[in-house]
């Protein structure tokens, strides 16, 4: 993907800078291009002089100058008094200087996404939908799918988490802004078309994990009313941002239309079981209502490394075993379930035995953490 050059004219040389430095050391250093600029002079030669396209965010000190300045460049105002604006189509958004710079470049980029609706016609990257099933509660879904989550981003890989349970316990182990999830809701059924940029600012980052998430908290009525075209919709939505390697989905054990729809759409459905049979006999129910497609893959989870059930029953071997974690039969606080790094490592594991993940990503792009 191309990246978007931001032209930064900024009397405050120090914080320009911090801002470069932070492009350059988050996610958004695979989206933007910050080239640097003090005087006017500097950025009138080229503006006037290059062919040039991207965004022009300058400082309030040289709004005069160039408010009426003919550029092919979309201009944005960072003000220290001003709050953001809250549409693209003012004629130059402002952009409040002393909120935090992630908040500040997501903004940012959803108005030039919705200015210039460069959400669309790019999509030359497959992002890979993978999400996690189970037959019944308590089966570990949201664990498997956080630490999956978690792996993938070590590696170097751009994730995007989304819970589709009707309320979501993801919520409180990741961090971020929470409540977006009725706001993506509102333009799902009201305005679709504005849906790819409004996602760029309505998604929540989690900074430890670097990954982007979409929690629901307490939209349950909301959840409920939810169509499979939602879903396709949403979907294809943060396929077309251009910006993920994976969507992991944590799905909610029941065939609700959202659910449904969602299995429909995914490349890999991680279906856990439990050895009990209870669990057993409502995955064989299930299997067979949704049909027998390929790309499910069975892993039973809470493994003690002795099975008492026979799974030849639902016609496919296990594909992966994860491992029973003592630690995590009480849950005091949202740390702890982060604290098992044999879970999260066989996450990985279970990732390349299911959809040979390991061959394919096993070379860490440059500025991966180790996991």
């Amino acid at each position: 993907m191309n990246k978007i050059q931001l032209y930064v004219l900024d009397d405050d040389n120090l914080y320009a800078e911090r801002l470069a430095a932070f492009v350059r050391s988050s996610e958004f250093a695979e989206r933007l291009q910050v080239k640097l600029f003090s005087k006017w002079e500097y950025i009138l030669e080229v503006i006037e002089h290059q062919p040039v396209e991207g965004i022009l965010l300058f400082s309030e000190t040289f709004y005069p100058l160039l408010l009426n300045q003919s550029t092919s460049l979309f201009k944005m105002v960072l003000s220290e008094t001003i709050a953001n604006s809250k549409e693209a189509e003012t004629k130059i958004p402002f952009l409040y200087r002393f909120q935090s710079l992630s908040q500040l470049l997501s903004r940012l980029h959803a108005f030039y996404a919705e200015k210039n609706h460069y959400d669309k016609g790019i999509g030359m990257k497959r992002t890979k939908v993978f999400s996690i099933f189970s037959s019944s509660g308590n089966s570990g879904k949201t664990m498997t799918a956080l630490h999956l989550a978690k792996q993938l981003s070590f590696r170097g890989q751009q994730v995007f988490y989304l819970s589709l349970e009707l309320v979501s316990a993801a919520s409180q182990w990741l961090q971020g802004d929470r409540n977006r999830f009725s706001q993506i809701l509102y333009y799902l059924k009201s305005s679709p078309d504005l849906l790819g940029p409004k996602l760029q600012l309505l998604k929540s980052h989690d900074a430890r994990w670097r990954l982007d998430h979409l929690c629901p908290d307490d939209q349950i009525r909301e959840m409920q009313e939810m169509s499979g075209e939602h879903i396709r919709l949403l979907l294809d939505t943060i396929i077309a941002q251009n910006e993920y390697d994976f969507i992991i989905v944590d799905l909610e054990a029941t065939l609700h239309p959202r659910i449904v729809k969602c299995i429909e759409s995914s490349d890999h459905i991680i279906w856990l079981l439990r050895d009990d049979v209870t669990d057993l006999f409502k995955t064989q129910i299930l299997h067979k209502q949704l049909g027998f497609k390929p790309n499910i893959h069975f892993v039973l989870n809470k493994f003690t490394g002795i099975l008492t059930n026979d799974f030849s029953v639902l016609g496919k071997e296990l594909a992966f075993k994860l491992p029973y974690i003592p630690d995590w039969k009480t849950v005091s606080s949202p740390a702890q379930m982060w604290q098992s790094a044999v879970f999260s490592e066989q996450t990985y594991d279970m990732f390349a035995a299911t959809c040979g993940g390991k061959d394919r990503f096993a070379t860490q792009r440059e500025g991966a953490a180790a996991s």
